[in-house]
């Protein structure tokens, strides 16, 4: 029988103020009719307006977005609970798992979760990882999200697998120096080539933080600079490259891993930053990133004990995720977790209780949790329980399902 801390949950949920189910309402669409310009209408040749032209056209598109509302909630329908559970989860395959492999025919639809991420065990050529990638689609029964961490420079697993005819790409750092924000396009580009040729649909990238501690070693050459607003450019434009070939994007790690100095695959780091220099430099590249359309903005593991007052890791916060990344910075994608494997949250938490406070602070999606079956049943447990409320599930659903159909991974 799973056994969480409800204990600790029950003390720390209300600080996330859960009693609002971490929920925000859906907004309806909106559209905009521009009748005409003014210099149209002051012009003494102005053809007639057909107001009820523009109309019908308005009605088509509100009833298109109303259209895709209720596709969605079908979807939702059809699906029993631990199915919509598991779908705000991306999952890593294993080592070596490949299109051969027995073991995938089982547990992707065991799974059912709403993502993949490959690392350099899972790719091998072109054509093989391709027929890997479709292999997991077919078998899925909600087109998954298949993911990479492909950041160039260090965090390369093209690079590190081999991939034969790829390139490593240049630091982020590298590229920050020239100040140049076509060869950041450029290198976002060629990476989202690559990727799209081998059936990826999500890079975890860019890096947005901001370097201002000199102690940093973890980021370091990942990060474009020390500027905020070198680093949003570069930013904006490594995002357009991966845009261009349809790739979907997650700048990270937010609010800012540039101000700490440890390194959270191992324990705890602690963010030095004040709510005002989070504010006027760390949110400033995501702020640009969000404005141009990143369908993903992954949380780090940061803990910044001036700015959150319940002392908690952001991807465990409701300070950063929802009152922040959500209402403040107006962000209506998809909120994701850095990899729930690593030590600043396995050395604290169990993975049942990491999932629920996660979904509990308006996370979306929960990446590589340490052991997804306690991740599940928490979750399951804690909607049986009351703690968390099955429409906050259902709410990142609907974000999730809108991102794959806007992305047309669901036709």
């Amino acid at each position: 029988m799973l056994k969480i801390n409800f204990v600790l949950l029950f003390i720390l949920i209300p600080l996330l103020l859960i009693l609002n189910c971490a929920c925000t309402a859906q907004t309806p669409p909106t559209v905009e009719i521009n009748i005409a310009s003014t210099e149209a209408i002051n012009k003494d040749d102005t053809e007639e307006i057909n107001i009820n032209a523009l109309l019908q056209e308005t009605e088509h598109e509100l009833t298109a977005a109303e259209n895709e509302a209720l596709f969605i909630e079908e979807i939702i329908h059809s699906m029993d609970l631990k199915e919509r559970v598991s779908q705000l989860f991306i999952l890593e395959l294993g080592e070596n798992l490949n299109k051969n492999s027995d073991e995938l025919t089982r547990i992707i639809p065991e799974n059912a979760a709403g993502g993949y991420i490959l690392f350099q065990s899972n790719i091998s050529t072109l054509e093989g990882t391709k027929t890997l990638t479709d292999t997991i689609k077919n078998l899925s029964k909600i087109p998954p999200f298949i993911c990479l961490d492909e950041e160039g420079g260090a965090v390369s697993r093209l690079q590190k697998a081999g991939l034969p005819g790829y390139n490593k790409q240049p630091t982020a750092y590298s590229i920050g120096v020239t100040n140049d924000a076509q060869q950041a396009y450029r290198t976002g580009l060629t990476i989202g080539k690559t990727l799209a040729s081998l059936g990826v649909n999500v890079d975890f990238a860019p890096v947005a933080d901001i370097v201002t501690n000199p102690r940093n070693k973890v980021i370091g050459s990942r990060s474009f600079g020390s500027d905020p607003i070198l680093v949003s450019n570069m930013v904006s434009a490594f995002q357009a490259g991966l845009h261009t070939q349809g790739i979907m994007s997650a700048p990270k790690h937010f609010p800012g891993h540039g101000n700490t100095y440890g390194d959270s695959h191992l324990n705890s780091v602690l963010s030095e930053s004040s709510p005002a220099q989070l504010a006027s430099v760390e949110y400033i590249p995501f702020i640009r990133a969000i404005n141009e359309g990143a369908e993903f903005i992954m949380i780090g593991h940061i803990i910044a004990p001036q700015a959150e007052p319940a002392g908690l890791p952001a991807t465990l916060s409701f300070y950063f995720v929802t009152d922040i990344l959500r209402n403040e910075l107006g962000f209506t994608g998809i909120s994701i977790t850095d990899a729930m494997n690593m030590g600043a949250i396995t050395k604290h938490y169990s993975s049942a209780e990491a999932a629920v406070l996660a979904i509990a602070a308006g996370i979306d999606m929960i990446l590589m949790p340490e052991d997804y079956p306690a991740a599940i049943e928490g979750v399951l447990l804690a909607l049986q329980e009351g703690v968390l409320s099955s429409e906050c599930i259902d709410e990142s659903l609907r974000r999730i399902l809108h991102t794959k159909l806007t992305a047309k991974l669901i036709q």
